[in-house]
């Protein structure tokens, strides 16, 4: 299965192996095509036209019409997630989920400016999975065993990266005083805040969690100039958002830092805080950042576990012991007993 769309008869013919003919596909580990049927190895071309750290500026006034990328992909049928597949496809399962894909003519997806290519083969992504699971507390015995048998998936996941600064207008009521002179005081202000590189999830399948754990690993100095030759084998989620949704996404994530900034600027105990922001030199990018996704079952319910294809860094979800838990609250409880046991006999009278 693969995706077509504009130039994809030139791209699938560049991925033909010039000494054999066969499928080439991009290999992390050399950093460059190897073909799947003889092994040779191409260095990628890259277009020195093109700049991959390369920032736009946003004009709110401009319309928001641009070029597709692509505009046929593969449609998860359980959750909906959109992929495109460059050469060969390695899987007919969505990444997100597991769950069954098929072709469809799909919306406009946007070209991204930038990746940072798959940096992890996927023998190294497992081996992250092991000491992860052995850290784990209150985990079943056998969680490792079945996640050994579990599927692993690769994809491109979209991102946007911001640069803003943005005036913060507040209004709150502080606290002033102590004890029965303590009493609430209305007061405002502006703080000013600059966001360089602010990452923020480009996808609905990109969840907090994904985003927080592959942030990390970000660094724009790895980011190379969008070209399909680094998709080769790979599936991956191509943009779908305008620029201001992303923006509006990146409001809602910065929305606690907006908070502490108050707080720290009023210094003091807050309460009914309300503020209002006006965003201004915002620049972006597309990108897309690599992810190796396990998915298995325990229990008949699915988990993931997700591995950033930059540095290695590993999250996910897991299933808990019953037995342990229980284990964990009976000690929890007797010493909760002892402790209340020994204070009583301290304060008990002689």
């Amino acid at each position: 299965m693969t995706a077509q769309g504009p130039g994809f008869d030139t791209v699938q013919a560049g991925l033909r192996c010039p000494s054999c003919g066969g499928q080439r596909g991009f290999d992390p580990e050399s950093q460059s095509l190897k073909c799947a049927d003889c092994g040779a190895l191409s260095a990628i071309v890259i277009d020195t036209a093109r700049d991959g750290q390369r920032e736009m500026a946003y004009d709110p006034g401009a319309p928001e019409d641009e070029p597709p990328e692509i505009d046929h992909a593969h449609r998860c049928d359980a959750c909906g997630g959109e992929v495109v597949f460059v050469g060969r496809a390695v899987s007919e399962n969505c990444p997100y989920c597991d769950g069954p894909v098929v072709l469809f003519g799909g919306h406009a997806h946007y070209a991204p400016s930038g990746l940072i290519p798959f940096g992890l083969p996927r023998a190294a992504a497992e081996a992250k999975i092991a000491p992860w699971l052995r850290g784990l507390w209150a985990a079943p015995g056998d969680l490792a065993q079945v996640v050994a048998e579990g599927h692993m998936a690769a994809i491109y996941a979209p991102f946007w990266t911001f640069d803003a600064s943005k005036a913060v207008d507040y209004r709150a009521q502080k606290r002033v005083g102590s004890g029965k002179r303590a009493r609430w005081r209305d007061v405002s202000g502006r703080v000013s805040m600059v966001f360089d590189d602010a990452v923020v999830g480009a996808s609905d399948h990109v969840t907090p969690a994904i985003r927080d754990g592959i942030i990390h690993g970000f660094n724009r100095a790895w980011l190379k100039p969008y070209q399909p030759e680094y998709l080769a084998g790979f599936a991956a989620d191509l943009h779908g958002m305008r620029v201001s949704d992303g923006l509006r996404k990146m409001m809602r994530d910065v929305e606690i830092q907006v908070e502490q900034r108050i707080r720290a600027d009023a210094r003091g105990r807050l309460r009914n805080i309300d503020w209002s922001a006006e965003v201004s030199g915002v620049r972006f990018r597309r990108v897309l950042l690599p992810l190796w996704i396990l998915h298995y079952r325990y229990a008949d319910r699915p988990y993931r576990i997700v591995v950033s294809g930059i540095d290695g860094r590993c999250f996910g979800e897991r299933p808990f012991a019953t037995s342990r838990l229980m284990g964990l609250a009976a000690m929890v409880g007797g010493l909760l007993l002892c402790l209340g046991m020994a204070l009583g006999a301290g304060l008990a009278p002689t």
